[in-house]
């Protein structure tokens, strides 16, 4: 076999087993995506969120509270290398009004946040109405 038949094929060997890797990893990848949106958007999470939600605003959800709705920034989702999934929770469409949490799976099927951030801006909404 000729020197560089045999150099082609070596080289289109290589490319293709990268190919195959890269493959495969962008499939983990968004099943990893798929399982972090399936967690923080569970009914066991969203009730973490709406406890958190009521003990800031004690009328959310209701016609005199500030807090109307919440919608969770599936972009945000990442693994905290301490453990648990980090989660942004944008509040009432405002992309600067959030609060972070930390979802930690308590072995039950249920969840808990190690800690909460509250946004700058959610929090002067909310200091306004006290």
């Amino acid at each position: 076999m000729p020197r560089k038949k045999k150099i082609k094929r070596i080289l289109f060997s290589i490319a293709a087993l990268i190919g195959i890797g890269l493959g495969g990893f962008a499939v983990h990848q968004h099943q990893e995506k798929q399982k972090m949106i399936e967690i923080a958007t569970s009914k066991e999470a969203r009730k973490v969120y709406v406890a958190k939600f009521r003990r800031e605003d004690p009328s959310a959800f209701k016609s005199d509270g500030i807090i109307q709705s919440y919608e969770i920034d599936e972009d945000s989702l990442d693994y905290n290398p301490m453990g648990g999934l980090m989660v942004r929770v944008t509040v009432n469409q405002n992309k600067s009004a959030f609060i972070s949490f930390n979802l930690m799976d308590n072995g039950d099927g249920t969840y808990h946040s190690a800690y909460y951030i509250v946004s700058a801006k959610l929090d002067d909404m909310l200091e306004e109405n006290r």
